[in-house]
């Protein structure tokens, strides 16, 4: 199942991040079968809430489809028909007797399509999902990760101007291009998501490590150096850096920041963690200080700081966060469609002249214009019964070691993607929503569901004292 899950995030991600129909609408459908056979004994109990919540959410969204008389729709978003009078020609000369509250239906179904996919995924991965493949997880993403990191920097260094040196995107130009990725800033929350959960799983093996056989202290350390949980945790170490460094690498402002956020998420469930002992907590504090560190000094000190200081990308989010917000005032209500924002800059946008944006860079914002507080609020039910699921999964796995930190690194994933997209659309890219909903699936993974051999061997007590040499 690892193997099946991280395939199909890779060919998605390979392809472009999946953003064409040719490659979003296989996509979709692969998620859907595999959430039916996740789903196929129905919806586990600690996740019946969060599905609640989720179809609220997708009723929502749907609610935007539903055909209404001219007059109801006036009366319930008067901008609505002012704006469709400009928009659509068929409108405008009285041909539609009933119409949507989305002024742009189709691209609105495709966006209700997408959500219900994703939701049941989400809903139907976690029964997939048990403390063995748990744990094998984490080491397939790797091993597609770092190729993908490594192919990220140097198709950075060495661009074209083309994708793979020889596509041209359909937006005209790669100029900004990383690795599949049209846009380096989806790259970076993509590597963002994957690397905090590579992140935990290197914590939970520093936690289980048990020590060397030997006499001595001396013995005790060769004899675990040589051992297989060493090489492990040596070649996820590894992992790590090369995935922080093309992080860093893509100079996106947004994902260092979300890097940061996770950086102290990390430091907090490292200190708060009883089972760790303080050598074994030393080691995960290093580990990530280490990580961070070969980012910053890889790509440079002063270039990131030059980049930070640089305000004119900063300046101008902010007046397009004006220009959506602009578009909120006059659709507080049910907004203008989900999936509706760069129909609704062709008369909204004010700011940056000379660039369309079809995205606000704020998906936050994004979801007030387009869903308005018909959407926006069910949205928000079910980010706290997401929150709420995943961590009480977490209490119960609090007796495990590497399938608590795993299930620890998605969440934490979960809040720096989450950071980032105060200032991106990283989600909007499918290939990044599955990867995203593939963490929360892992968050949630039951842990009843696991054998009681399996339980009994990750649920070890780490040695607590300073004879634990081998990771001294």
């Amino acid at each position: 199942m690892p193997a099946l899950v991280v395939t199909l995030i890779g060919l998605g991600t390979l392809a472009f991040g999946a953003v064409y129909p040719w490659g979003y609408q296989p996509l979709f459908v692969a998620t859907v079968l595999l959430a039916l056979v996740g789903l196929r004994r129905g919806v586990q109990r600690e996740v019946r809430p969060l599905a609640a919540g989720l179809l609220l959410l997708w009723a929502a969204v749907s609610a935007q489809l539903l055909p209404m008389p001219r007059a109801t729709v006036e009366a319930l978003s008067p901008h609505t028909i002012d704006l469709l009078n400009q928009y659509s020609p068929a409108f405008a000369n009285g041909a539609a007797e009933r119409i949507p509250l989305s002024i742009n239906p189709r691209s609105t179904q495709l966006g209700a399509l997408a959500l219900g996919g994703l939701g049941l995924y989400l809903l139907g991965a976690p029964a997939l999902l048990d403390s063995r493949t748990l744990r094998r997880l984490p080491r397939a993403l790797a091993i597609f990760a770092v190729p993908l990191a490594l192919f990220g920097i140097y198709s950075r260094e060495y661009n074209n101007g083309l994708m793979y040196w020889f596509w041209l995107p359909l937006d005209g130009g790669a100029s900004n291009q990383f690795g599949p990725f049209i846009n380096r800033n989806h790259f970076a929350g993509w590597m963002l998501m994957a690397v905090c959960l590579l992140v935990g799983a290197l914590f939970g093996q520093v936690e289980h490590a048990s020590p060397g056989g030997g006499d001595s202290r001396y013995q005790r350390r060769l004899a675990w150096m040589s051992s297989a949980q060493a090489n492990g945790l040596f070649l996820m170490s590894g992992t790590v850096l090369v995935c922080v460094i093309s992080l860093f690498w893509t100079l996106s402002r947004s994902a260092m920041t979300g890097f940061g956020v996770a950086g102290v998420a990390f430091l907090w469930l490292a200190l708060t963690r009883r089972r760790l002992g303080t050598t074994r907590r030393a080691v995960v504090v290093a580990a990530l200080g280490t990580a961070l560190l070969a980012g910053v000094m890889w790509r440079g000190p002063a270039r990131l700081l030059g980049w930070f200081r640089d305000e004119r990308d900063l300046f101008g989010r902010l007046d397009a966060w004006r220009d959506g917000w602009g578009v909120v005032r006059d659709f507080p209500l049910f907004g203008t469609g989900i999936n509706t924002y760069a129909d609704a800059m062709l008369f909204y946008q004010r700011s940056n002249p000379g660039t369309f944006l079809a995205q606000a860079h704020n998906d936050y914002l994004q979801v007030l214009v387009e869903g308005g507080l018909l959407v926006t609020i069910p949205a928000a039910i079910a980010i706290i019964l997401l929150v709420y699921a995943i961590r009480r999964n977490l209490r119960a796995a609090r007796d495990q070691a590497r399938g608590y930190w795993i299930r620890a690194g998605a969440a934490v994933g979960l809040l720096a993607v989450a950071a980032q997209e105060v200032f991106e659309f990283s989600l909007q890219i499918p290939a990044n929503a599955l990867l995203f909903c593939t963490l929360a699936a892992v968050a949630l993974t039951p842990v009843n569901g696991t054998s009681r051999r399996a339980v009994s061997r990750d649920s070890i007590e780490a040695p607590k004292s300073a004879s634990d040499v081998s990771l001294s």
